[in-house]
């Protein structure tokens, strides 16, 4: 059986040899042209061959390139989430949880392109990179609202200070997130919510549709929601133009029209914001991450677009929270001083009452806004700035009906802005000088009691009433090393004069003169212990009655210059 099957296997292949032998000799005899073209074939097999091994090794030099950028990528990511990060002074900032670099969203000048565009791909995929949980968001009742219009780079500046000083950032560290480790002491006489999580959400309002203002919102709004848990809203005022009335002369003033539209804007964003609309952006962010809707504010922290807040900006605002909602004689908390240049504050713990509107990083709320039970009219809401000026119409007795301000002797806000502003650089060689505050209070565990009404005013007129009242400012500057001094002004033209000679704020609004208190301006001339006071003339006699306490009386310009005793003057002539 197996010699047939040899057989017959060398019999086929006998057979398959003779087949072969016999289509070879059919072919025709070859002659040169097919010597050429067997030769071309194999010039072309040999060009195929090459071109394949080129691109094999070409594909192969790519991916060891891409693997090459990735482990760089990774080792620079790694590096960055394993190491300290460093402020704008160069200082190790280890309580940032965060590890990111400032977003650069323009190239800057000497920077290669290649090397910019790798930086964003790995400031990119660290935010990517283990985002952190999203924060209780039934305990924002405090947000965080924007102000902006075209201005990028400032608002980038802005929102830069807010992400490295933002109260999450100690949360998210905190081993479990909660958000009661910044509650402060339980010995504290200022009692507040645990679990507040103050500046949140973060709402940017934007006048118009600038380009490059809606990409630093979008850069900021991942930030703060994957590496603080902060959601943050945009919302867009339609931008018009505005009735901007004739003048005495029958003149149009143009540059009235951007503080109409400014004014217009702010009472846009704050009835947005307070009616809770800013949160109909959705439910879903564009990380599919879903957001619950917030809580209707309880009060409203405001910010424009060139403001740099300090460390304890928000510690501020949560601390002196409860007393805003509680007492109804106070109109705002701000964290400015028109006066808080260096060598005229000293004592970075110290907040006071004041009778005239600063702006400038605020918060009122919401009985302010849409008017309290007891003064369901007072509502800022109803008739809000119809000439434009929102601050100044907010410092008449009709907004403001004797209510207060508080604010701190050493300011925790800077105005940097002067390009481009509504304001076109007003004031802007007095503000540029303002202090900003660089130690970091905690102000949740300081004593807040002596900021009530009665409190304040008792202490207030104890110190004042036994300053040491002089004629001069020279005398002013020999006697301020050893006591507190007054010099008495009897109306603004005096008050002026006497400003000018400090270097210190002179205008009044409405019969207020700024930072006054009682028709009182402070300062530590020399950062001493005492202070220089440029006071009204009653303040010589005895205590009035309602010394520290006109909230809700009916007072008007002229009533309230009666009553301090100061004569009014026409403004200087500029």
């Amino acid at each position: 059986m197996m010699k047939k099957m040899k057989n017959s296997i060398t019999l086929q292949q006998r057979r398959g040899t003779a087949e072969q032998s016999i289509v070879i000799d059919a072919q025709p005899i070859s002659n040169g042209n097919s010597n050429r073209s067997r030769k071309k074939i194999g010039v072309q097999h040999n060009v195929l061959n090459s071109s394949g091994i080129i691109i094999f090794r070409v594909i192969v030099i790519a991916i060891i390139v891409i693997c090459l950028i990735w482990g760089y990528l990774l080792i620079q990511i790694t590096a960055g989430m394993n190491s300290s990060t460093y402020n704008d002074n160069g200082n190790t900032n280890l309580a940032s949880p965060m590890m990111l670099a400032r977003p650069q969203l323009n190239r800057p000048v000497g920077k290669s392109r290649i090397g910019w565009a790798i930086q964003q791909k790995i400031n990119h995929l660290q935010l990517q990179i283990q985002p952190v949980p999203l924060l209780d968001v039934t305990q924002m009742h405090s947000p965080l609202l924007i102000i902006t219009y075209k201005r990028a780079d400032y608002l980038e500046r802005t929102l830069w200070k807010v992400l490295e000083n933002h109260q999450a950032q100690k949360i998210q560290q905190s081993s479990n997130g909660d958000a009661s480790s910044i509650r402060g002491s339980e010995d504290s006489n200022n009692r507040h919510e645990a679990r507040r999580i103050v500046g949140a959400p973060i709402i940017i309002s934007q006048d118009g549709t600038n380009k490059e203002v809606q990409k630093v919102i979008e850069t900021y709004r991942q930030l703060f929601e994957m590496k603080l848990g902060v959601p943050l809203y945009r919302i867009e005022h339609p931008r018009s133009a505005v009735v901007n009335e004739p003048n005495e002369w029958g003149e149009v003033d143009e540059w009235k029209t951007s503080y109409i539209q400014l004014a217009a804007h702010y009472g846009y964003a704050l009835e947005q914001t307070f009616s809770g609309s800013a949160y109909n952006d959705g439910m879903f962010s564009k990380h599919n991450r879903r957001i619950p809707k917030p809580p209707l504010p309880q009060r409203v922290i405001i910010l424009e677009e060139d403001i740099e807040i300090a460390d304890d900006f928000f510690s501020l605002m949560n601390a002196t929270a409860d007393l805003l909602d509680a007492d109804d004689t106070l109109l705002a908390v701000s964290a400015f001083n028109d006066n808080g240049k260096e060598q005229l504050t000293a004592n970075p713990k110290r907040l006071v009452r004041s009778d005239f509107f600063p702006g400038l990083g605020w918060m009122i709320s919401h009985n302010v806004w849409d008017g309290s039970t007891s003064h369901p009219n007072s509502g800022l809401k109803k008739n809000w700035a119809p000439g434009g000026f929102w601050d100044d119409w907010l410092r008449e007795p009709e907004q403001r009906r004797g209510r207060q301000i508080i604010r701190p002797e050493v300011s925790r806000t800077f105005h940097f802005g002067n390009v481009d502003g509504a304001s076109e650089g007003q004031n802007s060689n007095i503000l540029n000088q303002i202090e900003l505050e660089e130690n970091n209070i905690h102000w949740e565990v300081q004593d807040m009691s002596h900021l009530t009404v009665s409190s304040f005013a008792d202490k207030y007129w104890n110190r004042i009433s036994k300053a040491k009242l002089v004629d001069s400012v020279h005398e002013a500057k020999y006697h301020i090393a050893h006591n507190d001094v007054k010099i008495i002004y009897s109306d603004f033209e005096k008050f002026r004069s006497l400003a000018l000679e400090f270097d210190i704020m002179s205008d009044e609004k409405a019969g207020v003169p700024r930072t006054g208190y009682e028709g009182i301006v402070e300062i530590r001339y020399g950062r001493g212990k005492y202070f220089i006071f440029l006071a009204p003339p009653y303040i010589t006699g005895e205590r009035p009655h309602n010394f520290g306490n006109k909230a809700w009386r009916r007072y008007t310009k002229e009533s309230m210059m009666l009553e301090l005793g100061i004569k009014d003057s026409p403004p200087p002539v500029w």
